[in-house]
């Protein structure tokens, strides 16, 4: 069980990293491949956990990505993440969450 204060952490990790990722101008991550550069990093995760967080920031406005679902077995994957305006100023520290710890 991942308690509150990490998963504020990781929303901010995941986060920065889409920024980085935004700013550099390369390709769009995907939750599979977030999920092994936090893995790298040193965080213990797992796909489930990163595609819940990636959908929370979704709902509080900072990311916007694609969502599919396999009809074969249920499994939900998470394409073309994007950060919104939001979640730049979240990141740049403009504007304050709560739920998001940015280092």
């Amino acid at each position: 069980m991942i308690n509150a204060q990490m998963k504020r952490r990781l929303r901010g990790k995941i986060l920065s990293l889409i920024y980085e990722n935004h700013e550099s101008q390369r390709t769009r991550l995907d939750d599979i491949t977030l999920a092994g550069v936090l893995e790298r990093l040193g965080f213990d995760v797992y796909g489930n956990l990163v595609r819940e967080l990636l959908q929370d920031l979704g709902e509080r406005g900072c990311l916007k990505f694609n969502q599919e679902k396999n009809r074969v077995n249920g499994e939900v994957s998470i394409r073309q993440i994007q950060i919104l305006p939001r979640g730049r100023d979240v990141v740049e520290k403009t504007v304050g969450d709560a739920a998001v710890d940015v280092e």
